[in-house]
């Protein structure tokens, strides 16, 4: 048979289609356009497949054997090999043969019957596929669960440009930092010891070639640098573990962030990853209570003027803040200075106010077809459908206005059981703990819409890349989870939020932060703490049916003061909450 031309370098899908494919890494847009998931490339293709022992071993013994036998059959044979007398009784010599050959490609089925191995399994006639590749299978998983699709509006989405960045020729730090978070995607999704296995070699492989690279002032600023210590950052929700968590990447994301300057919010991809390094260094910040890395050269402080979006990563950078002098600091500060914290968290609480609302008409101008985020309360109700990014963002944005909330009321009770300056916050204490409860409605009713389990008109639906949201809320649903404040019925459906996402998509990091977490995070010494301020007499735990320390589950306290202008502290100004 005559060769008629070169192999075929299509997709698998477009070859079992026999139409032509435009062989683009790591998926092609045939099979996008068909409408059915890329199933990889074959890099190598193979006319013939070479038996070996090795190659034959995972398909048992009897394929070992018959290998094996093959191989002594093709050894040259000498020629006394091919008859041996032998005296048997009676003096009668008999001829003992070679046996045949064990089957074998080139057998046809009357040789086979010929030879007696008609009836052997057809099994043990075909040679044994050659192992898939782990890469591509681990790759083809990561990108089409964990990645956003590109839009064409502009919203940032989830490492949605890596697909354009990736090339499956080079072994360069981007394709290997990718690798390594896709393998450990993989094995939690399939298992096999394998992908974890690779995942830490490439793990290692990506730290130091990141460290020859940062040596290079202009390679580091390039988008596959950062690029790869944000998926560095990601393999430690990825596996759960504490190898290549965000917590040693934080201060190498601060520095390159700081070091691309404005310059980075010029693109689509630059203002993506901008917006990624940020709510990454928002949740280092958090976790170790450590502020220094909230907001790399202040840019989207200074530049959340011009862009709800950027302004809404910077007010979440000013909550940070603002807990750390209110808690942290709070020891070393006089009742004037305490005083001044606190009036700043009343005019960022207005900030979030104002943002539900001005953030409305942006989405409008800018975002067309998507669901413009909704004022506080008003998610619950189920009137709106949110498109995926939308959600994200509204999540993100109850998640810091929860966290100023509790950092508010932690302050009052600590200042109250300390016998410092503890009535400042007291008649508005119940006000606050309204808030928090509709926050935390917030934050649970919008998850359905950011995982794509509803549709536009309130259908059910399905989204393949659940994991890209997952991510970015997966720390979210923690904070839900651990809140002093939260109601039995708000518990249970945040662990089931959790088990979603640590069993049903992979992320390991996706577990209820419990008492055993006391030493880890402030935030959860401090719930701690609060449930016994809150209620000294009665004992709790997370879910709990008979929990009946949140003061807000039914009929919410009413204020004897209804607002700073009946007696309250002139200095302090909470009209949104009044006028809410």
């Amino acid at each position: 048979m005559v060769f008629p031309g070169h192999f075929s370098r299509g997709c698998l899908r477009c070859r079992q289609r026999k139409v032509k494919c435009d062989e683009t890494r790591p998926s092609c847009r045939r099979c996008a356009i068909y409408g059915k998931p890329c199933t990889g490339y074959t890099d190598q293709f193979q006319f013939r497949h070479r038996s070996s022992l090795v190659s034959v071993a995972a398909a048992g013994p009897a394929a070992a054997q018959e290998c094996k036998q093959e191989q002594q059959d093709k050894a040259p044979r000498r020629k006394s090999s091919q008859q041996v007398g032998v005296t048997g009784k009676g003096g009668e010599q008999r001829q003992r043969r070679k046996q045949p050959p064990i089957l074998s490609l080139r057998h046809t089925p009357e040789r086979q019957q010929q030879r007696g191995i008609g009836n052997l399994p057809l099994v043990q006639a075909l040679p044994r596929a050659p192992d898939p590749c782990y890469d591509n299978v681990s790759l083809f998983y990561f990108i089409h669960r964990f990645v956003s699709p590109n839009r064409e509006d502009g919203f940032p989405g989830h490492l949605s440009f890596l697909p354009s960045l990736y090339d499956s020729h080079s072994h360069g730090l981007l394709e290997v930092a990718t690798l390594s978070v896709a393998q450990m995607a993989a094995y939690n999704k399939f298992g096999g010891q394998k992908f974890r296995v690779q995942s830490y070699e490439n793990y290692s492989r990506a730290i130091r070639m990141l460290q020859d690279l940062m040596k290079s002032e202009e390679q580091a600023t390039d988008d596959k640098v950062i690029t790869s210590v944000l998926l560095l950052c990601m393999l430690n929700d990825i596996c759960g573990e504490q190898a290549g968590g965000a917590r040693e990447h934080a201060p190498g994301l601060y520095y390159l962030v700081e070091k691309r300057g404005l310059e980075q919010i010029a693109t689509s991809r630059g203002a993506e990853l901008l917006f990624l390094a940020l709510i990454r260094l928002h949740v280092y910040s958090f976790t170790h209570d450590d502020d220094r890395y909230v907001d790399p050269g202040a840019i989207a402080s200074a530049w959340g003027v011009f862009d709800p979006l950027l302004r809404a990563l910077g007010m979440m950078s000013k909550t940070l803040v603002l807990r750390h002098q209110l808690l942290s600091g709070s020891v070393y500060l006089d009742a004037e200075e305490q005083l001044s914290v606190i009036q700043k968290c009343s005019e960022t609480l207005d900030d979030f106010h104002r943002w539900d609302i001005e953030a409305a008409d942006y989405w409008q101008s800018m975002f067309k077809g998507l669901g413009s985020p909704t004022a506080l309360g008003q998610v619950a109700s189920g009137t709106t459908h949110y498109d995926v990014e939308t959600a994200c963002t509204i999540i993100l944005i109850r998640s810091a206005r929860l966290i100023l909330l509790m950092s508010m009321i932690t302050h009052h009770y600590q200042q109250e059981q300390g016998g410092g300056v503890g009535g400042m916050l007291g008649e508005y204490l119940p006000f606050l703990e309204m808030d928090v409860a509709t926050v935390i409605d917030d934050i649970l009713a919008t998850v359905p819409y950011a995982l794509g389990d509803v549709a536009p008109g309130g259908l059910p639906g399905t989204v393949p890349h659940d994991g890209a949201a997952a991510i970015v809320i997966v720390h979210s649903i923690r904070l839900v989870s651990s809140c002093a404040y939260v109601t039995p019925d708000q518990s249970i459906k945040a662990t089931e939020i959790l088990a979603r996402l640590n069993a049903g998509i992979g992320i390991r990091a996706a577990v209820v932060v419990g008492d055993e977490d006391i030493n880890k995070t402030k935030w959860a010494q401090q719930q701690i703490s609060l449930r016994s301020w809150i209620h000294p007499t009665a004992g709790w735990s997370p879910g709990s049916a008979e929990d009946t320390l949140c003061p807000v589950v039914g009929t919410p306290p009413q204020p004897a003061v209804t607002g700073p202008a009946q007696g309250g502290n002139p200095v302090l100004d909470f009209g949104y909450i009044i006028g809410s």
